[in-house]
């Protein structure tokens, strides 16, 4: 976030200003740093290759999200998991932490670091567009086990999808509230092998459905974070 003053557009949010949101020159609107949860209120004082903004002084951001709630995402092929933090994000998440499990199709191998910062700049543009005012830590790839073994003695309550469990999600996430620490994993296409849903167990996970049909897992996590997004609903 800059100091109050005027200042230049990049040419990405140049585009995301007048192209996608129709600003024109002598609009206002709300500049966001989410990594470090400040805005400020702005005004566009001119367009093109020399598109400038005046702003206000920085403050808090209005808006964060502390929901507590950690998406563990099993690493996926193609834009999956780019889907996942987009939605995420908007949904409130704390941090996605994104693991290669046993039956994960794609393997991130050389490009991990700029996969890592690809689903950053999906977290950024996400947080700007919902008008959250922080963003979430985007973790990994990582091993499963590695990071089963570094939740395992955190406290909170952690959940792991899987299609047939005994136990439904509203019932495993009792008494859970928005705030708390809460971490749910989600397997890749294949879902989790028997041995790491073990592995899920022995580090203090439950392992729970979410209703009666098997989701993409592109959708499971993010059809969970609605959910809980409600079941964990502050009262004002």
């Amino acid at each position: 976030m800059p100091v109050a003053g005027e200042h230049s557009l990049d040419k990405k949010t140049a585009h995301y200003l007048f192209e996608v949101l129709r600003l024109t020159v002598g609009d206002s609107f709300v500049a966001f740093d989410p990594e470090r949860r400040l805005e400020a209120d702005a005004t566009l004082l001119a367009s093109g290759r020399a598109a400038r903004f005046r702003a206000s002084e920085p403050r808090a951001a209005l808006r964060v999200a502390d929901s507590g709630v950690v998406l563990i995402q099993a690493l996926s092929k193609a834009d999956k998991v780019e889907q996942v933090v987009r939605h995420a994000t908007a949904l409130g998440v704390s941090a996605v932490h994104v693991v290669e499990s046993e039956r994960s199709v794609a393997r991130a191998g050389e490009r991990a670091d700029a996969r890592r910062a690809r689903w950053h700049a999906c977290a950024l543009d996400a947080a700007r567009q919902s008008g959250r005012g922080d963003c979430p830590l985007v973790t990994g790839p990582d091993e499963l086990g590695a990071e089963l073994a570094r939740v395992a003695p955190l406290a909170g309550i952690k959940l792991c999808l899987a299609p047939g469990a005994e136990q439904s999600l509203k019932r495993s996430a009792s008494g859970w509230r928005a705030g708390e620490p809460l971490y749910l994993l989600v397997g890749p296409e294949g879902g989790l092998s028997e041995q790491e849903l073990e592995q899920a167990v022995r580090a203090g996970f439950r392992l729970a459905r979410f209703g009666e049909l098997v989701l993409r897992t592109e959708i499971a996590g993010i059809a969970v974070l609605g959910a809980l997004s409600v079941l964990g609903e502050r009262e004002l």
